[in-house]
């Protein structure tokens, strides 16, 4: 009786796996936990921000991206050319027919940013997932982002955001061992200048970690942290007051601008020529996207070169490109992205 049971049991089991099979759709949990039906094999996607664009075709789903952003790098279309000639660049959410238009069967990323509630309701109508990524304000989100984007993809994408992943967290680990000893950490300040404003980060920006794990001081770290906006903006005034030993800036005209202003002239950073542009390659390193992973070494060798004198930050460059990207990247190249050279970015 107990094997006839067992038998039964089986079976039943096995009727609702084929069922669950047969219907050609599996479950996702996005970043709230809610879950999320897509198809069993996911063939055309969207990723909501350019971030999304890079981890998916470091995953290897560079010929499922249907549509994506209508602005990447030039890099990232050197060394994914097929993004640029086949996907269909939209402008979200006003392009919603054409996001229906080109197929996709699964849109991600932060949803409610882009999307209205009719936006998905209208996507979901026409048969497409809509899958919320929101949470990619820190380390541990990231990570989290590029495991939820890799079982969306499905195939082999798990098994290439794991090794990402465990590589992401070495990196950190390396710099920090090189890093926690310091006990008089230099004080650092992320300065950027767009549209007429200067604008920093505090501790909740995943940049201000890596400053931290790169054994710096963030200057800013307890600016205006009770807001929601991402970008802190400043006053010349407020810079000559944390007057920091360091500042880095995200492209070489922000660094144009700060060098050259006469006010801060008598800042540590500018006397000592220590204001350096943060690398950008087929993104940009300091915020959140796969690149980050190589941000804190650099920050660490800016910061205190004689502490990593043993690594060279091109051949690590070099062999990122090659394991996730699968790309061998030139001895320009390499400069160029270390450079943070303005032609990296389409204008």
């Amino acid at each position: 009786m107990r094997a006839l049971h067992g038998i039964v049991l089986f079976v039943c089991l096995l009727c609702s796996s084929l069922s669950y099979a047969d219907d050609g759709f599996r479950i996702v949990k996005d970043s709230d936990g809610k879950e999320v039906a897509v198809p069993l094999h996911v063939k055309r996607v969207t990723p909501l921000i350019g971030a999304f664009a890079q981890v998916t075709c470091m995953l290897g789903g560079e010929q499922k991206i249907a549509s994506s952003v209508p602005r990447l790098s030039e890099m990232f279309y050197k060394i994914f050319p097929s993004l640029k000639q086949n996907s269909s660049s939209t402008t979200l959410p006003s392009s919603i027919e054409s996001l229906i238009a080109s197929k996709t069967q699964v849109v991600f990323g932060p949803t409610s940013f882009f999307l209205s509630e009719a936006n998905v309701a209208q996507l979901k109508a026409s048969g497409i997932a809509v899958v919320k990524i929101s949470n990619f304000a820190t380390i541990a989100e990231i990570k989290e982002s590029i495991r939820l984007i890799a079982e969306i993809l499905g195939d082999d994408a798990p098994q290439k955001a794991q090794v990402f992943n465990d590589y992401y967290e070495m990196m950190l680990q390396m710099v920090e061992r090189r890093t926690s000893t310091i006990s008089q950490k230099l004080n650092v300040l992320a300065l950027n200048f767009s549209a007429g404003n200067y604008s920093t980060i505090n501790d909740s920006d995943i940049g201000a970690q890596y400053i931290k794990i790169a054994g710096g001081n963030n200057v800013a770290r307890d600016y205006a942290i009770d807001s929601n906006d991402m970008v802190k903006i400043i006053n010349a005034e407020q810079v000559l007051v944390w007057n920091p030993d360091v500042i880095i800036t995200n492209s070489n005209t922000s660094r144009d601008v700060i060098v050259n202003n006469p006010a801060f002239q008598t800042l540590d950073a500018i006397k000592n020529k220590r204001v350096y542009v943060v690398p950008t390659g087929v993104y940009l390193w300091s915020v959140r996207s796969a690149e980050g992973a190589l941000q804190p070494l650099w920050l660490g060798k800016m910061f205190y070169p004689e502490r990593f004198s043993a690594i060279s930050m091109e051949q690590e460059v070099k062999q990122f490109y090659k394991t996730f990207y699968h790309y061998r990247a030139s001895d320009d190249e390499i400069k160029m992205i270390l450079d943070g050279a303005e032609k990296t970015l389409l204008r």
